[in-house]
């Protein structure tokens, strides 16, 4: 017993109350638990399949009549969609055109490289014909003036 109150006081009361917040507010999100057998209410697959209902219930017709759009309907999704349409719409543009400029990039560097290695070639086909050219002995060196001062 002497343990706990030595940690807890070492930890000091803030942090206690910070930890009891903490499991509080995870514990809201765990589901109650449901004996086995029974279906349960807050699965996965009945979340889906209430948001499937809602979306094959929808009736654009009645959601942008005035009085249900102000008075009834969720709006929040709506006004959000249109805010961020101009982020979303630059993003997905960034997004493909980056993809096709590296492409790009990608197509332009094997071409490059197939040039280079064309020019090599004639280089080394230059090379081969002027080394056949060479005298027996080589070149002699070109002097300019004599080889000692005078």
């Amino acid at each position: 017993q002497a343990l706990p109150q030595l940690v807890s006081s070492a930890r000091g009361p803030s942090s206690t109350l910070a930890m009891a917040l903490r499991l509080a507010s995870l514990r809201r999100f765990c589901s109650k638990p449901v004996p086995l057998g029974l279906p349960s209410q807050s699965s996965l697959k009945a979340s889906f399949k209430s948001f499937g209902d809602s979306v094959k219930g929808f009736k654009a017709g009645q959601y942008f009549e005035e009085k249900y759009f102000w008075e009834k309907a969720n709006v929040g999704p709506f006004f959000l969609m249109l805010l961020f349409t101009p982020t979303i719409y630059r993003s997905l543009k960034d997004a493909y055109w980056t993809r096709q400029l590296r492409k790009m990039n990608t197509e332009e560097i094997i071409s490059d490289r197939y040039d280079w290695l064309k020019v090599s070639m004639i280089q080394d086909e230059v090379e081969a014909e002027l080394l056949k050219e060479v005298p027996v002995g080589g070149f002699q060196p070109l002097q300019l003036g004599p080889s000692s001062p005078p």
